[in-house]
C-alpha cells in the first residue's frame, strides 16, 4: 500500500461537511450539557465535576501568579506542592480560561471543554484514519468509534478522562514523520505529549508507553512501494532538536520531578493489589452505557469499565495484522493496551509495573481500554474502507449510510444524568472580605467525598484562602493527623493545633452535618463556639445557617503555650495527698507506681480525682494509665481549694505530631490506656482530673506529674 503525502490527503468541503455532522451529533448525544440552560451550572454529581472545576481555575491561577511554584495549590494547607496530589489539569485550565475569565463562570469553562473533547475527539481520528489509508467513510465511522464510545460517556464527570483529542493527534503527528521524515513532525507530536503530560497524566503515560512503539514500528517498517521521505531541511531538524530539548527539560523538571519528589517524601504510591481491583475483565469489553444496550450488556458491566468498542468494530477482521505495516502497528497497539487494561493478572502488566515508575502512580489499569477503543475504531476505519472499495458507487452510498446509523444508534447516550452545582454558600464571601492572613478549616470534617473535600476545594473559588480540606486522589498521612486533631474542637489541644498551624478561620455548615445525619454533632459544635474565651474569639459571625468563627490565634499562643519537660522524670504523690476518691485502697492505687493496681468506679457526672501537691508549683506534664476505653481527660487547678480554673492541656502525641509536619510518613496517635499531657502555664496547689462521658466505669492504674517549684 503506497502511504499519502500531505499533499495527497487536502481538507475538502466533504471533510468541513464531517466536521459539521461531529458537532450536531455531540450536541445532540451529550445533551442536556449542550442545552443553553445547563451548560453553565450543569456537573455529573458532586464529587469529580467539582473537583475539575477547581483544579481548572487553581492550576491556571497559580501558574499565573507564580510560574516557578505552579503545583503550590491552596488546597491541602499546610503541604507544599498540593496541586501534585491530584493529577494535573493545567493544560486545560489554560484552555478553558478565556470562557472562564470572560464570564466568570468555571463550570461553563468546563462544560465547554467536555463537548470540546467529544467533538475533537472525533475529529482527529477521522483525520489520523485519513492519514493511514482509510477512506472518508471508513474515518468518518473510526471517528465515532472513538469520540463517542461508552468509556468516554462514562467519564462525564471527570474532565481529564472525557477529554480526549490529544491522544489521536498525537498519533497522526507521529504517522506523519514516520511517513515524511521531517523533524518538525515528531517535534509536533512531541509538544502534544508534553501539553497532554500536564492536561492528565494517565493520558500522558499510555502515550509515553506507546508513542515510542508505535513511532519505531511504524519507521522502521516501510516498504520499497512506500513513497520517499521527505527531503529534510537543517533548520527544521535544527529547531527540533532545540525543541525536544526543551520539551524533555520542562516535562522532567516542570512536571515529573515535582509529582515524583511528592511520591517520594509521602510514600505515595498504588501497589499491585490495588491495580488488580481496578483491572478490566474481557468481559468488560461486551459492556456499554448507551441507551440501546445498557439493558442487554447489565450482567457484564462494572464501575470504571464499560469498555464496548462498538458494534461495528467486526469491520476490523477485515484488515488482518499480516495485511500492512500499519495493520500490523494497529494490531499490535491494540493488543499490548488490551493487555495492560488487564492489570497484573497478566505478566504484561507486571513486567511494565517493575520496570516503569510511573505505572504506579497509576490505579485503573481499566482505562488503557480507551486506547485498545481508539486502535480498535483505526482499524474498523481501514475495515469499512475495504468493504466499500468492492460496492458500487450509489450501493456504497447507501451503505455509508446504514453504517453510520448503526454506528449513531449503538452510541447513542443521551440524555446524560444533570445536577445543578452546588451554590456557594453565603458565608465564603463573608469570609472574602476578611484580611486577616490564616488558613480555613470547615466542618463536618469527617464527611465522604461528594458532601465535603469536593465541596471543600470548590468553595475557595469564592473565599480564595488555603483550606485544610479539598480532594487528594492520595492518602496524605499528616492530612488525616491535623483532620483528627482539629476534629476535638473545642478542646484546647485542638485550638493549640490551630494557632500552631495558623488555621484563623472555622466554618460550620449546617446543612452538610444534616445531609450526614449528624444533627447532633452540629449542636455540640453550635453551643461550643460561644463558650470559648471571649480573647480567644476575634469575630462571631452568623451567616444565614453556618457560623464563621475567626480565632485571635496571637491570644490563643500566648495562653496556650506548652513545652515538654527538660526532664521526663515522673513522680508519683504520697497517697496521703489525694482528696478525691477518699478510699486508701483507692488512694494507693493511684499513687503507687504500679499499673497493675487499678481503681475502678462507677462513671458518675461528678466524677473526679484531686491531689494536693502540698504547695503552689508549675504544673508541667500529666501522665495517666487507665482502661483502653476512649475519652478525653480535663485538668482543673486551684491555689486555695476554693477557686477552680481550667488548665489547658496538649496531649504528648499532638506536640509530637507538629514537629513532624509536614514530610513524615507517620504519625503519632493517642496510645489507648496511656495518656501525657502537656500543661499550659500555670500556678496552682490543687489539681482536679475529670475526663468526658464513658459507659459503664472509669479505671484509673496510675498517675503521676512533672512539675516545678
Amino acid at each position: 500500500m503506497t502511504v499519502p503525502k500531505d499533499e495527497a490527503v487536502p481538507l475538502g468541503r466533504p471533510d468541513f461537511f464531517v466536521l459539521v455532522l461531529y458537532l450536531l451529533y455531540t450536541l445532540a448525544n451529550v445533551y442536556p450539557y449542550s442545552h443553553p440552560a445547563f451548560i453553565g451550572n450543569a456537573v455529573y454529581g458532586w464529587g469529580d465535576a467539582l473537583l475539575d472545576v477547581w483544579l481548572l481555575k487553581t492550576s491556571v491561577t497559580q501558574f499565573l501568579r507564580d510560574p516557578l511554584h505552579p503545583w503550590n495549590g491552596p488546597g491541602l494547607y499546610p503541604f507544599p506542592r498540593s496541586l501534585t496530589f491530584n493529577d494535573a489539569q493545567l493544560g486545560l485550565g489554560l484552555l478553558g480560561a478565556p470562557v472562564g475569565w470572560a464570564t466568570g463562570n468555571w463550570v461553563l469553562a468546563r462544560n465547554v471543554l467536555l463537548l470540546l473533547g467529544f467533538w475533537l475527539s472525533a475529529w482527529w481520528t477521522y483525520r489520523w484514519a485519513l492519514r493511514v489509508g482509510a477512506s472518508r467513510a471508513g474515518a468518518f465511522i473510526a471517528g465515532l468509534l472513538y469520540g463517542f464510545c461508552s468509556l468516554r460517556f462514562h467519564h462525564v464527570r471527570i474532565l481529564k478522562m472525557a477529554f480526549g483529542p490529544l491522544i489521536p493527534l498525537f498519533f497522526l503527528y507521529l504517522t506523519r514523520w514516520s511517513q515524511t521524515g521531517r523533524p518538525l513532525e515528531l517535534g509536533k507530536a512531541a509538544l502534544i505529549w508534553a501539553f497532554q503530560m500536564v492536561s492528565g497524566l494517565y493520558y500522558g503515560f499510555f502515550l509515553l508507553t506507546l508513542g515510542p512503539l508505535y513511532g519505531f514500528w511504524m519507521r522502521r517498517g516501510r516498504s520499497p512501494t512506500d513513497s520517499a521521505p521527505s527531503a529534510r531541511k537543517r533548520w527544521e531538524t535544527l529547531v527540533t532538536v532545540v525543541g525536544l530539548s526543551g520539551i524533555a527539560v520542562g516535562v522532567t523538571f516542570g512536571l515529573l520531578l515535582p509529582y515524583w519528589e511528592s511520591r517520594y517524601l509521602f510514600d505515595l504510591k498504588h501497589d499491585v493489589g490495588v491495580n488488580h481491583q481496578w483491572a478490566a475483565r474481557p468481559t468488560h469489553y461486551l459492556a456499554t452505557e448507551s441507551r440501546i444496550g445498557r439493558g442487554m450488556t447489565s450482567r457484564w458491566w462494572d464501575w470504571e469499565r464499560p469498555l464496548w468498542v462498538g458494534i461495528l468494530a467486526w469491520a476490523a477482521l477485515l484488515v488482518p495484522p499480516w495485511s500492512g505495516r500499519v495493520q500490523g502497528a494497529l494490531w499490535t497497539m491494540t493488543a499490548l493496551s488490551f493487555l495492560l487494561s488487564l492489570g497484573p493478572q497478566t505478566p504484561v502488566f507486571r513486567v511494565a509495573y517493575t520496570l516503569l515508575p510511573y505505572f504506579s502512580a497509576m490505579r485503573y489499569p481499566a482505562r488503557w481500554g480507551m486506547m485498545v477503543i481508539l486502535f480498535m475504531a483505526l482499524l474498523a476505519g481501514l475495515g469499512i474502507t475495504r468493504l466499500l472499495k468492492g460496492c458500487s458507487g450509489r450501493f456504497r452510498w447507501v451503505l455509508t449510510g446504514l453504517l453510520s446509523l448503526i454506528a449513531g444508534v449503538d452510541l447513542w447516550h443521551a440524555p446524560l444524568r444533570v445536577e445543578s452545582a452546588p451554590t456557594p454558600p453565603a458565608v465564603y464571601t463573608r469570609l472574602r472580605t476578611h484580611r486577616e492572613p490564616g488558613a480555613v478549616v470547615a466542618f463536618p470534617l469527617y464527611s465522604n467525598y461528594d458532601i465535603g473535600s469536593a465541596l471543600y476545594g470548590f468553595w475557595t473559588l469564592v473565599h480564595q484562602k488555603p483550606t485544610t480540606g479539598a480532594c487528594s486522589v492520595w492518602t496524605i498521612p499528616g492530612a488525616e493527623w491535623i483532620r483528627m486533631g482539629l476534629a476535638d474542637f473545642p478542646a484546647p489541644h485542638a485550638l493549640w493545633l490551630a494557632a500552631q498551624l495558623n488555621v484563623r478561620y472555622f466554618v460550620f455548615h449546617a446543612d452538610l452535618f444534616r445531609r450526614l445525619g449528624q444533627e447532633d454533632l452540629w449542636r455540640r459544635y453550635e453551643q461550643a463556639v460561644t463558650q470559648l474565651p471571649r480573647d480567644w474569639v476575634r469575630r462571631l459571625e452568623r451567616v444565614e445557617e453556618d457560623i464563621l468563627l475567626t480565632l485571635n490565634l496571637e491570644q490563643i499562643r500566648q495562653d496556650l503555650w506548652v513545652a515538654p519537660p527538660s526532664s521526663w522524670r515522673w513522680s508519683s504523690v504520697p497517697a496521703g495527698q489525694v482528696q478525691i476518691p477518699t478510699e486508701p485502697v483507692a488512694q494507693s492505687a493511684i499513687t503507687d507506681g504500679d499499673p497493675r493496681t487499678v481503681w475502678v468506679a462507677p462513671y458518675r457526672e461528678t466524677w473526679e480525682i484531686q491531689i494536693d501537691l502540698g504547695r503552689p508549683v508549675y504544673l508541667q506534664a500529666v501522665r495517666i494509665r487507665h482502661d483502653p476505653k476512649d475519652k478525653m481527660f480535663f485538668l482543673s487547678g486551684s491555689v486555695d481549694g476554693r477557686t477552680w480554673t481550667p488548665i489547658p492541656t496538649v496531649p504528648g502525641w499532638i506536640w509530637v505530631g507538629l514537629r513532624r509536619l509536614p514530610y513524615a510518613r507517620e504519625y503519632p496517635a493517642d496510645r489507648p490506656g496511656h495518656t501525657v499531657l502537656l500543661c499550659a502555664r500555670n500556678w496552682t496547689r490543687y489539681v482536679r482530673v475529670t475526663s468526658t462521658r464513658v459507659a459503664g466505669h472509669i479505671a484509673i492504674r496510675d498517675i503521676q506529674i512533672i512539675w516545678e517549684p
